[in-house]
């Protein structure tokens, strides 16, 4: 990982700690919606190459009522070079779980499973104080938290999108 001062403008930009800290705390708090538990700690890997992937998170359905397989087997170009992005931003989402460990924004739980720190109203909050792209982002890192919790485990989650834990 390259040192904050020799980033790309563009990269910093839309790979800073804290927006990435945001959307996986997003995503932690829809998961938690749907699940009893936190989320794997694996399948925060899936989150950030998916909402912020824009063809992919523009094609995202609304509902979870679409299951994750279904939605995959209509969308395949969306697992199009899908592990070259997980592998990408790899080290940016190892930095944003470090960045939301440190400021209050995510937890760790039962068999270091992850979860939103704040309320459910406090992360309403922060989406609401963002706008464009970036609420989008959030909104649908909040959705994609929820499908992954509708789908069972992580190796099934990554099977879907055809990489492997």
């Amino acid at each position: 990982m390259r040192p904050w001062a020799d980033r790309v403008r563009e990269e910093a930009y839309l790979l800073n700690p804290a927006f990435s800290a945001i959307n996986l705390t997003a995503s932690l708090d829809g998961y938690v919606s749907v699940a009893t538990t936190g989320m794997p700690f694996p399948m925060s890997f899936l989150v950030l190459p998916v909402v912020l992937h824009r063809p992919t998170r523009e094609k995202l359905p609304t509902s979870t009522r679409t299951s994750m397989p279904a939605w995959l087997q209509e969308h395949a170009e969306a697992r199009v070079s899908f592990f070259e992005r997980v592998t990408s931003l790899r080290p940016h989402t190892r930095e944003a779980l470090h960045f939301g460990l440190r400021h209050g924004l995510l937890r760790t739980g039962e068999a270091g499973a992850l979860r939103a720190a704040p309320q459910p109203t406090r992360v309403k909050r922060m989406l609401d104080k963002m706008t464009g792209e970036a609420r989008e982002c959030g909104l649908k890192a909040r959705f994609v938290g929820k499908w992954l919790a509708s789908t069972g485990s992580p190796a099934t989650a990554m099977a879907l999108w055809g990489i492997r834990p």
